[in-house]
């Protein structure tokens, strides 16, 4: 059996595996790769304790990509469906990193990612990003997000001075949604697309007032959103410095950070079970590897 005198190594490398895969499947892998019987409590409980003891303090450091150079600095921020004993509960999540200009680097590149994850109340999630990417950073930060109202309003407050785009996609998906309740003519909506893209949110404010079919309360609400969101549409802008316009990585996040291990078919979570293995991947997906086994050189370990 895993006793406390295994290796820093090898007990790091079984909450890796707790990491990424279900408590009891664990013990099989160990077994077969290291050749070390352990049981499904062993890994549980290690797991959790190692979650547990992983300092706060470098969990939050400033991301290195904020210094790294030149590029913009990206900050996106979303929320996460996870399942619980009380029910389903929001995980925020936030993903800063940089990403290349097409100038220098034809398909663009983008470096490697710090996370910031949070079930619970918005204002420890906010205080938190606000450490891994500190508003008075000396980088071009460039935040791309939805619709969402609380995330707008405080970035805006916090990163007064970055860009702030607003994600193309959910944008056409708002389109798309009226030109199907209207019955649109096929060519309303790419050519509403295309002024999009163009910058030219007006013309298109404008053409939904004038869209037959749709009924004025849809048409009111959705000329008010792009009219409130002119600044953060100004894609023709945008596509000129080489930003990205859409989400999509922290969309992708929600399932290579949070999802592919604790969204399983038929998995329910404790809020502090739950809250341990989020701040377990978040720290190996950043990745801070080096604050685990740092955990188990320790002579409490």
């Amino acid at each position: 059996m895993l006793g406390s005198r295994t290796s820093p190594y090898l007990q790091a490398k079984l909450v890796l595996l707790a990491a990424d895969h279900v408590f009891a499947h664990v013990p099989p892998l160990v077994e077969s790769l290291l050749g070390i019987r352990v049981s499904t409590t062993q890994v549980y409980r290690r797991t959790q304790a190692a979650a547990r003891a992983l300092p706060a303090a470098t969990l939050d450091a400033p991301c290195p990509s904020v210094s790294a150079g030149p590029g913009p600095v990206y900050g996106m921020v979303d929320g996460s469906m996870l399942f619980t004993d009380t029910g389903w509960q929001e995980v925020k999540v936030g993903r800063v990193f940089q990403h290349s200009a097409p100038a220098s680097a034809p398909a663009g590149q983008t470096g490697p990612s710090q996370y910031v994850a949070q079930r619970g109340a918005y204002a420890t999630f906010t205080q938190r990003f606000e450490r891994v990417l500190p508003p008075d950073a000396q980088a071009d930060q460039v935040f791309v997000t939805d619709g969402a109202q609380w995330i707008h309003h405080w970035l805006k407050a916090a990163y007064p001075h970055a860009t702030h785009i607003l994600d193309f996609y959910h944008v056409a998906e708002k389109l798309a949604a009226a030109a199907q309740a209207a019955d649109a003519p096929p060519t309303w909506l790419p050519a509403q697309y295309a002024r999009l893209w163009a910058g030219q949110s007006p013309a298109v404010e404008q053409a939904v007032a004038a869209l037959p079919g749709l009924t004025a309360p849809l048409a009111a609400q959705l000329g008010s959103y792009l009219c409130t969101n002119r600044a953060r549409l100004r894609y023709d802008l945008f596509r000129q410095r080489g930003l990205l316009c859409g989400s999509g990585p922290v969309e992708a996040a929600h399932r290579t950070l949070l999802q592919v291990r604790l969204k399983r078919s038929g998995q329910r979570w404790s809020n502090g079970g739950l809250d341990r293995l989020v701040r377990l991947r978040s720290a190996l997906k950043s990745p801070q590897l080096h604050l685990l086994t740092d955990l188990f050189k320790q002579a409490t370990a």
